[in-house]
């Protein structure tokens, strides 16, 4: 161990140190003050956005709020509704059951069955008739020009 001190330590008086340590007060203190300025500033800015939310932007999104959900809880039951309906005493084959025995879908089959070989003749008839070939009528009439 050494009996003499640091040579750059020693070039070091007191008196500077002394004024290193009242140079870090002051920065202490200043930074104390702009942070407690800082805290109250941020303090007032976050109390006035949050007056200004409750008491003036609340009560205007109010109604639109509880529209929109209104609209949407309402669309969500009906929903609901539909789909346990559809899962429900005999799901889906009980339903088609229902749609084609009851209902204006039993009496459409019913005239359906009637209606249908006639179109479909119809429909024969044109084709069959469109596809052959054109006769020449002139031979028979004669020649009506002399």
């Amino acid at each position: 161990m050494s009996v003499y001190p640091h040579p750059a330590a020693a070039s070091i008086s007191s008196r500077v140190v002394a004024e290193l340590g009242a140079v870090t007060v002051v920065v202490g203190l200043a930074a104390l003050l702009v942070g407690g300025f800082l805290s109250a500033a941020v303090f007032v800015v976050t109390s006035f956005i949050f007056v200004t939310t409750v008491y003036v932007g609340w009560p205007l999104a109010k109604p639109i709020v509880m529209f929109s959900l209104g609209v949407a809880v309402s669309m969500l039951e009906r929903f609901w509704d539909r789909f346990l309906d559809f899962f429900m005493d005999g799901g889906l084959l009980a339903m088609t059951y229902n749609v084609l025995t009851v209902g204006s879908l039993s009496s459409a089959l019913g005239t359906l069955k009637v209606t249908l070989p006639i179109v479909v003749g119809m429909v024969l008839l044109v084709r069959f008739t469109l596809s052959r070939k054109p006769k020449n009528f002139r031979k028979w009439v004669g020649d009506v020009t002399k």
